[in-house]
């Protein structure tokens, strides 16, 4: 049976939608993608993941700063609250079952904040390359350096590679027990992981626009599809 990997959803006015380079990522991985779309049914979340073998959260818009404890800059954009109060349930649920997670762009600082950890409302006046390219989405724009101590590296076999880039918030403080496994050059933190035999990995860039070209970010799916089929494995023990 196809491992299958549930994908959290962007909620644009009465829709749900999701990029189709996820869909297609996932798949060429080998893995079923399974839309979770955001609702206010809490009751429905661990069902969720009842349904699926490894949790994928997608890019997106800022993350409420309240659930970090700080007030909302005047930067901040437009925010979802039922996606946020989903989303983070979604990850500590998963996170308490071992389940395999991989955090993308917003993805990734969802998880960071799940686990305690906090962001950058905006990094205006304090990057120093470009983190907002006006490029085409499958052009990488500016390098990452891999901490060898990480799963990234493990994954990838890289201590640097570029990527693209379209975020203004960033993560400041890694959550709890969590490991900052990539830096760009001007020390914006692109990637965090929580250490030990699981998979929980953010990455601040969209491997789903790359997987295509880039064996990084195909090495980044198919080792989330293997996750997945190890959990999946223990599942039916």
């Amino acid at each position: 049976m196809t491992v299958r990997i549930g994908i959290t959803c962007n909620r644009v006015g009465y829709e749900n939608r999701l990029s189709l380079a996820y869909v297609r990522a996932v798949a060429a991985a080998g893995a079923a993608p399974l839309l979770l779309p955001v609702c206010r049914q809490k009751g429905l979340y661990r069902q969720m993941l009842k349904a699926v073998d490894a949790l994928l959260l997608s890019g997106g818009g800022d993350l409420d700063a309240y659930h970090f404890g700080e007030e909302a800059a005047p930067t901040q954009g437009v925010v979802q609250p039922d996606r946020d109060s989903m989303e983070l349930a979604l990850v500590r649920a998963a996170l308490q079952s071992k389940m395999p997670l991989l955090g993308i762009c917003r993805g990734a600082q969802v998880l960071a904040v799940a686990a305690g950890g906090s962001l950058y409302q905006d990094l205006t006046g304090r990057a120093k390359v470009q983190h907002q390219q006006q490029a085409p989405r499958n052009y990488p724009i500016h390098s990452v350096s891999v901490s060898r101590a990480s799963l990234l590296y493990r994954i990838t076999g890289a201590r640097s590679f570029r990527v693209n880039s379209f975020h203004h918030q960033a993560i400041r403080m890694p959550g709890d027990g969590m490991i900052v496994s990539a830096v760009a050059a001007d020390g914006v933190i692109e990637a965090v992981e929580l250490p030990g035999p699981g998979f929980a990995l953010g990455v601040q860039w969209h491997p789903e626009w790359l997987a295509q070209d880039c064996r990084h970010a195909a090495a980044i799916f198919a080792a989330f599809s293997q996750a997945a089929e190890c959990y999946r494995r223990r599942k039916r023990r």
